[in-house]
């Protein structure tokens, strides 16, 4: 995020109370929005400062030898109650570019994150996460329901249904 204290002015102009805002590290900037008033999550807004001086970029170390195809992380499904508010907290307040997902959810992305905001609209059902999305070129192994240790639902979804 380019700037924590112009995400936090487009909060409260949208009439989003700010809660844990924390600017006191010149490397790490922060706050949140509440999960009452946040579509039943917690959002972060997180800016990162630049780097110290002396400090290297990260070096991965090698991959495990004929490790199986990856897992990608797709993003977060979750459910909103009216298109407005998906768009008030996501595109609005949070600069995202939304499609029409193939289901008729709203997908949300930004620039330069590969991960993406499914959003269920239904005006009926509570709002808030449904599953953490993922997909691989192999068969996964995921159990039904949430995770037994994370309390995570885990969902396989085809990559190119959002492809951007």
């Amino acid at each position: 995020m380019p700037s924590v204290a112009e995400a936090c002015v487009r909060a409260e102009s949208a009439g989003y109370g700010i809660v844990g805002r924390d600017d006191s590290d010149p490397e790490w900037k922060e706050a949140f929005l509440h999960p009452n008033q946040a579509l039943g999550i917690v959002v972060q807004f997180a800016e990162p400062g630049p780097p110290h001086a002396g400090s290297r970029p990260m070096v991965l170390p090698p991959g495990v030898p004929d490790a199986p195809s990856s897992v990608t992380i797709l993003g977060l499904r979750m459910r909103c109650q009216s298109v407005e508010r998906a768009t008030t907290q996501w595109k609005t307040m949070l600069q995202g570019t939304a499609v029409e997902g193939l289901r008729g959810e709203l997908v949300f992305s930004w620039p330069g994150s590969p991960m993406r905001l499914a959003v269920e609209i239904d005006p009926v059902q509570n709002e808030g996460p449904i599953a953490i999305e993922l997909a691989s070129r192999r068969p996964l192994s995921l159990p039904v329901g949430p995770h037994p240790v994370l309390g995570t639902v885990f969902r396989e979804a085809e990559m190119s249904s959002y492809a951007s």
